[in-house]
């Protein structure tokens, strides 16, 4: 397309044409940004291969990992100087090239930054640059990143936070249902009505809740940790003396939360299509000691012996009269369906859909690829480390941006403000470079925002932090017991009832070279540690 269309220019309005072009570059750069994520330096095709041409000719060696994000920042350049400023939803647009130039210079600024890999590295990818950027990079990047989101301000974009109601809880809730959203800069649609009967649907609804009461088919199989809600809050479970807070229904604990919370993570009480989430682990007879007696659910805990705590094998098990764990609650066996952390995903469920509706291949809510939300968090987190970097200028500028972005954020979201501070306390150090305490609130308020779209995995790769976190990481989950002698309920921290483990090692910071490719390009070098 960008090698044969200017042949046809005569043949179209001139802009049409520019836009038609954009958007081809568009996609180039939407493909290799792809690649750049997982492999670094990838070979750049920049031209039409002849397919009979010798092997020579056809295989291309990597390029570094610099170069590709450069190349995307070029293609993103002329989409935004040739593209239309509106298009057809779910077809990008010169703010949509805007946006996603803003993230990917966002990744190569912190890769630069944190990344460890350098050309005095032993290993042959880093040496040849295939993987890392100079760090003396990382200034520039910021810059594009934070003059990328700035665009949206400068050309007057016309994209806003969506704020249609007053309550900010359902809010957020409706942010991802409206189809009319000024947030929405591009997004992936699904529609019944698509050319030929494609039957472009999805099975997001099936997938999110518990099958009977809220869906007709499948059933959950996808839970937040509570590690998700205490990016969000102090739980106040637990009293200043370290006992359990009691509370009169299991309701009370999530009423004086964040409204983007309860707008993210369905809590035992809440309703979903005319019925409530009734979420119990079991019964205590009686609990009279520290939250940390009950040794995070450890059978070996005094406290949780089989006479004193009462927990359920499978669904349908009773005591006196009462379902142990609740309709939705978490049990010991043959648990698909039901929390294995005490909660549900909230976002994006469709709760106008019927429960015989909501079934595999019927949902068709748009999956936000990019929005303008993503744009202010992408600022901030460049505005701040440009504020870092005596060498870009404007310290207080860029910290005060920074400030004013995580404040429009927090607004939406009904959360408490927060206010950044120069010389705040470091936290952390990530291959020679620290993380002080407003970078880490920016990050984590990007957490928050961003919860189930699919940004913390690619965030914990570029900031070099994944194999910190996932080191042996065993989720847990935040679960109701009713305290029978006081008919009072207590929240107690234990593992998720699976037990399930992760683990990111060191390599996976890329992705292997397929073997395939290797044996057909002798020019490729393996990623390290493969």
């Amino acid at each position: 397309m960008i090698e044969n269309f200017p042949l046809y220019k005569d043949a179209h309005d001139e802009d049409d044409y520019r836009n038609l072009l954009g958007e081809a570059h568009f996609i180039r750069a939407y493909f290799y940004f792809a690649l750049a994520k997982r492999y670094g330096g990838v070979p750049i095709v920049d031209h039409v291969q002849d397919p009979t041409a010798d092997a020579e000719e056809l295989q291309l060696a990597r390029s570094t990992e610099s170069e590709i994000y450069r190349f995307i920042h070029s293609d993103l350049k002329f989409a935004m100087d040739n593209m239309y400023a509106r298009t057809e939803r779910g077809r990008a647009n010169k703010f949509a090239a805007a946006a996603l130039l803003s993230r990917a210079m966002l990744y190569a600024g912190t890769i630069a930054k944190y990344g460890g890999y350098t050309t005095a590295s032993p290993d042959p990818a880093a040496k040849a640059g295939h993987v890392g950027i100079p760090a003396s990079e990382a200034t520039w990047f910021f810059t594009e990143a934070y003059n990328a989101a700035l665009f949206f301000e400068t050309e007057q974009g016309g994209y806003s936070l969506y704020q249609k109601q007053a309550d900010k809880e359902q809010n957020f809730v409706d942010l991802f249902l409206d189809p009319d959203s000024p947030e929405d800069i591009f997004i992936k649609e699904y529609t019944i009505t698509s050319p030929h009967n494609n039957r472009l649907k999805h099975n997001y609804d099936a997938l999110m809740s518990p099958q009977g009461d809220f869906v007709s088919d499948v059933g959950s199989g996808s839970y937040p940790s509570l590690e998700t809600i205490e990016k969000f809050h102090d739980l106040g479970i637990v009293n200043a003396d370290g006992t359990p807070r009691r509370f009169n229904t299991r309701e009370e604990l999530w009423q004086d939360y964040e409204p983007r919370l309860r707008a993210s993570v369905y809590f035992s009480g809440m309703e979903l299509r005319g019925k409530n989430f009734d979420i119990r682990r079991g019964f205590y007879k009686t609990f009279t000691g520290q939250a940390d007696d009950a040794q995070l659910g450890s059978t070996e805990a005094p406290v949780n012996n089989g006479d004193n705590r009462i927990i359920a094998a499978g669904r349908y098990d009773v005591y006196n009269d009462m379902t142990i764990a609740g309709s939705h609650g978490a049990w010991n066996r043959d648990i698909e369906n039901n929390t294995i952390t005490g909660f549900f995903v909230r976002k994006y469920v469709n709760y106008e859909m019927a429960v015989e509706d909501a079934r595999l291949y019927n949902s068709e809510q748009p999956w936000k690829v990019i929005r303008y939300a993503e744009v202010l968090l992408n600022r901030a987190e460049a505005a701040y480390e440009l504020s870092l970097d005596p060498t870009a200028g404007n310290s207080a500028t860029y910290l005060s941006d920074a400030q004013t972005q995580i404040s429009r954020i927090r607004d939406r979201a009904g959360a408490t403000p927060y206010t950044l501070t120069a010389g705040a306390a470091v936290v952390q150090t990530i291959n020679g470079q620290n993380i002080d305490e407003n970078l880490q609130f920016i990050r984590d308020e990007r957490y928050r925002e961003l919860v189930f779209e699919n940004h913390y995995w690619w965030d914990i790769r570029r900031w070099r932090i994944a194999d910190k976190v996932l080191n042996q990481y065993r989720p847990l989950g935040l679960f109701p017991y009713l305290v029978l002698d006081e008919n009072k309920y207590i929240f107690i921290k234990e593992y998720n009832i699976e037990n399930k483990t992760f683990n990111f090692e060191v390599r996976s910071f890329y992705e292997s070279i397929p073997a395939g490719e290797l044996n057909r390009n002798p020019k490729l070098i393996q990623n390290p540690i493969y």
